[in-house]
């Protein structure tokens, strides 16, 4: 992995340990880590093993007209918003640079700044969010990612139990990526009350599910679906394609519900922190009961992503003897190392995460604007 990246995680491992032995970290320094990671996603060069296609789909769009924009569209099966934006710059004289500039910077920014506000520790939310969340979100599936971020933004509108500001911001995110619809559910799930018994007893019927076949169930609803058909069955293939078998992502989620379950009366008079969970553990669920369909291979990021959030309020509101609350920050914080290690073994010969330039580089095809 490239050193910007170790100075990324590092800085943030530094900074959450400092803001966990409450010495004073200020916002600027926060403000200073967002940026860099803006510019490093933004400006990176062909990290992505997606890039080719989001490029040609950038460049085709030059010579389609805005009349013919909702058959291209569909042709090219993109979200209408997202095409949009590309065609505005595009039209404008920018190259892709500008478009992933623009898309990580927007991502970033929804997220980070529902991370101060809401996280209680937001180095250690940012973190836990930094791996692998932004590798992916913010380099790989930047549609999804800017989508995600949308969702992650109207969770203010959860908490403040606003429908029509969620909604509205569900219908822009939903321009981007069409998994965010799995996100209306987020207005009702928050506020529900769950004791650890009952969240026990939900994620192991779901994990039964998923290792016995019984939420096959899902395949046999998406053939009556009248939309999203053609991408259920890419996703399906994708996941079959890759195997069978208990996965490192099973595991760890497993052990942070367990955290959740054995842990939770500690903190569960923070109204947000059971927010979160609640979030987090609906994920759980779609991960698991619904693993081989749809929603096991995209809509579940769209509350697994509330992990940090989940762990950050746990541990910020945390009523409890000294000696395990750090064991709950030790713990998800080395569990992050390690996953950082991980992650360079399995994806580094995947993308150029480890020969990081940016398109200032001499080879790069594209850059920030058109040269004409």
């Amino acid at each position: 992995m490239s050193f910007i990246y170790l100075f990324i995680f590092a800085f943030l491992f530094v900074a959450s340990f400092l803001e966990f032995s409450n010495k004073k970290v200020s916002k600027q320094l926060y403000i200073l880590i967002v940026v860099i990671m803006c510019l490093t996603a933004g400006l990176g060069y062909a990290l992505s093993p997606d890039w080719v296609a989001y490029f040609d789909t950038f460049n085709a769009l030059a010579y389609v007209n805005w009349s013919e924009f909702g058959r291209f569209a569909y042709m090219a099966g993109m979200e209408k918003g997202y095409l949009g934006l590309n065609k505005i710059l595009v039209d404008y004289g920018f190259d892709f640079g500008m478009l992933t500039l623009i898309v990580a910077t927007t991502s970033l920014i929804l997220k980070t700044t529902t991370f101060y506000k809401y996280g209680g520790f937001p180095f250690l939310v940012l973190f836990i969010y930094a791996m692998p969340n932004f590798m992916f979100e913010e380099h790989v599936h930047i549609r999804q990612g800017l989508a995600n971020a949308i969702a992650l933004y109207s969770i203010r509108y959860v908490i403040d139990r606003n429908l029509i500001k969620f909604l509205i911001c569900i219908t822009i995110g939903f321009q981007f990526h069409e998994s965010i619809i799995v996100f209306l559910l987020a207005y009702w799930i928050a506020p529900m009350k769950f004791d650890e018994k009952f969240i026990g007893w939900l994620v192991v019927f779901s994990i039964i599910g998923f290792y016995t076949g019984l939420n096959s169930i899902i395949e046999v609803i998406m053939q009556y679906m009248p939309i999203g058909q053609d991408k259920f069955e890419d996703y399906q293939s994708q996941l079959y394609n890759e195997g069978d078998g208990v996965a490192v992502g099973d595991f760890v989620k497993i052990i942070s519900i367990l955290s959740i379950i054995i842990y939770n009366k500690y903190a569960v008079e923070d109204k947000l922190y059971c927010y979160f969970r609640n979030l987090f553990v609906f994920g759980v669920l779609l991960y698991f009961f619904l693993g081989k369909g749809i929603f096991g291979i995209r809509l579940p990021g769209f509350y697994l992503v509330f992990l940090g959030l989940t762990v950050g309020r746990l541990v910020y509101s945390f009523n409890g003897e000294k000696f395990k609350r750090n064991f709950i920050y030790v713990s998800f914080v080395s569990y992050t190392i390690l996953l950082i290690f991980w992650f360079q073994v399995k994806q580094g010969h995947k993308s150029n995460f480890g020969n990081y330039r940016t398109f200032f580089n001499k080879e790069a095809v594209y850059g920030l604007w058109k040269w004409k």
